[in-house]
């Protein structure tokens, strides 16, 4: 494995424990038995280092999502695992993380999202637009609404817990009922049957307790 790849994977192993103020330049080349001048060969400052690491896992992440839509030839199946396998990805990080990261390193985390966006949008709306020309989606519902009523959920997954009426829910199992519930929302009859055994052959354990 090339330096510039140990480097950015200890980055990533630390970035899931701690803040990226918190992560040393010197610790990672340390850890990694490098000198510190040998790591600002590769990376000329901290800030092109986070930058380029959370580049290349969240290319890697989309790469994948990509390779679901892809070995997967109903657009609707499509669409349910993109967006299981979404939630899955996000539970490697916490809010916190997150939320510091966008006030430690603005312009990153601009970035970042605006490419998690793009990219979302545009694999999200060619299995939606496929899925309502093959009839599993009714056609009168806009593809950009359905979007916007799969990240409408106020809470994310990330945050593990959410306290209700006195009791505490898991909030992966109540995203996942979320979003299944709206995408089985706009499907046609046609499109019902496939939710349904989607459903009872790989999301019924993370819904129902």
């Amino acid at each position: 494995m090339e330096y510039k790849e140990k480097i950015m994977e200890e980055f990533m192993r630390q970035f899931i424990q701690k803040d990226c103020k918190d992560i040393k330049v010197d610790n990672i080349a340390e850890n990694l038995g490098i000198s510190k001048r040998t790591l600002y060969e590769i990376f000329p400052s901290k800030d092109e280092m986070i930058k380029q690491t959370l580049y290349y896992y969240q290319t890697e992440n989309q790469n994948k999502l990509l390779a679901i839509r892809n070995e997967e030839e109903n657009p609707l199946i499509q669409i349910l695992k993109t967006c299981f396998a979404i939630i899955d990805n996000a539970n490697q990080i916490s809010v916190a993380r997150l939320f510091n990261l966008k006030k430690q390193y603005p312009e990153i985390a601009c970035e970042l999202i605006g490419m998690h966006a793009q990219f979302m949008k545009d694999v999200m709306l060619t299995s939606y637009k496929n899925a309502q020309n093959e009839g599993f989606i009714f056609p009168e519902v806009e593809p950009e609404f359905l979007l916007a009523l799969l990240v409408s959920g106020e809470k994310d997954p990330r945050q593990r817990t959410f306290s209700f009426m006195g009791k505490e829910f898991d909030i992966m199992r109540l995203f996942a009922a979320h979003l299944f519930t709206i995408i089985r929302g706009v499907a046609t009859l046609k499109g019902v049957e496939v939710c349904d055994k989607y459903y009872y052959t790989v999301l019924k354990d993370k819904i129902e307790r």
